[in-house]
């Protein structure tokens, strides 16, 4: 069932004045006729989401886009061991297994080195 962001938004106050997700279903049922009460999951992942992202409204943030995989933390920290042990490591030839913008991106935005 596909809510709007006014029911989104009336599930989440509710919730969390009553914490009771019986009562917002009631609730929900008697403020929208023509809707199906929103099932517990439903109720539950939009007042989590409000609660880790502080937002219910868009249902993608957080999980939109591409996932990086290049700068997760065990070659970020392959990358900065490798420059602590010999800082002159080209970033062609870097013996590292990475291409050379992974491992421009490794050092600039996640080191927060000057690849120079």
């Amino acid at each position: 069932m596909q809510i709007t962001k006014e029911q989104r938004i009336f599930i989440v106050v509710n919730f969390l004045g009553s914490n009771s997700i019986q009562h917002v279903q009631e609730l929900f049922q008697e403020c929208f006729p023509e809707k199906n009460s929103p099932s517990k999951v439903t109720i539950w992942k939009s007042v989590r989401k409000y609660i880790t992202e502080r937002t219910s409204l868009n249902p993608n943030k957080g999980r939109s886009g591409r996932r990086s995989t290049e700068r997760a933390p065990e070659n970020v920290g392959i990358v900065h061991q490798a420059l602590l042990a010999n800082p002159d490591i080209s970033s062609r030839k870097n013996g590292l297994g990475q291409s050379k913008s992974t491992l421009k991106r490794i050092v600039k935005l996640e080191l927060k080195w000057h690849p120079y």
